[in-house]
C-alpha cells in the first residue's frame, strides 16, 4: 500500500517525467479526444495531458457508474469543452464539491466534478471517450480495499488507498 505522501511524491515525479518527455519529443501532446453519450446528443472534447487516469473501487463510484469499478480521466477544466448538446446536460450534486453531469435523453454520465481530489478539473468516465489509446491507460488504482471481491487488480498499476 502506498502512503499519501509517497503517492504525492510519485505523482510529482511522474508529472515531471511526463513534462520532460514532452519537451524532449518536441512539445506537449496536443492529442484531442472526443467524447459522446450513448445517443450522441451530448459531445465533448479534451486535450492531453490528463492530470490522472484513475480506476476507483469506492462504493460511491461503483454506485454512480453502476459497475464493479469506474475508470475516470481527470483533465484541467481549461482543457475541456462541451461541443454539442449542452441543452441536454443535467447535473446531480451529491455534495457541495462534487457533481455528476449526464445526458437527459439517454442517461449516460458524460463528466463530473470531484472537488475533493481534483479541484478545477473535469472527470470523464473513460467509457465515453471515443477511440482512446494507451495514452489514457490507468495511472493509479484507488480505494482498492473497497473493491468487489471478484475484481482482480492490475499488477502494473500503482495502488493508493487514501484515508476515508
Amino acid at each position: 500500500m502506498v502512503t499519501a505522501s509517497l503517492f504525492n511524491m510519485m505523482f510529482i515525479i511522474y508529472y515531471i517525467l511526463l513534462k520532460m518527455k514532452l519537451f524532449i519529443n518536441g512539445g506537449f501532446s496536443m492529442s484531442r479526444y472526443q467524447t459522446s453519450c450513448l445517443c450522441g446528443k451530448v459531445q465533448c472534447s479534451f486535450t492531453l495531458p490528463a492530470a490522472a487516469v484513475v480506476q476507483c473501487h469506492c462504493e460511491h463510484c461503483r454506485r454512480m457508474q453502476g459497475s464493479d469499478y469506474s475508470t475516470w480521466v481527470a483533465v484541467n477544466a481549461d482543457q475541456f469543452s462541451i461541443d454539442a448538446g449542452a441543452e441536454h446536460i443535467r447535473d446531480y450534486h451529491f455534495n457541495d464539491r462534487s457533481s455528476k453531469s449526464f445526458c437527459s435523453c439517454c442517461g449516460t454520465s458524460v463528466f463530473g466534478v470531484n472537488g475533493k481530489h481534483f479541484a478545477h478539473h473535469k472527470v470523464l468516465p473513460l467509457g465515453v471517450v471515443k477511440n482512446y489509446s494507451s495514452e489514457l491507460k490507468p495511472m493509479v488504482q484507488v480505494y482498492t480495499e473497497d473493491k468487489a471481491e471478484w475484481v482482480h487488480l492490475h499488477e502494473d498499476v500503482p495502488i493508493y488507498n487514501p484515508e476515508k
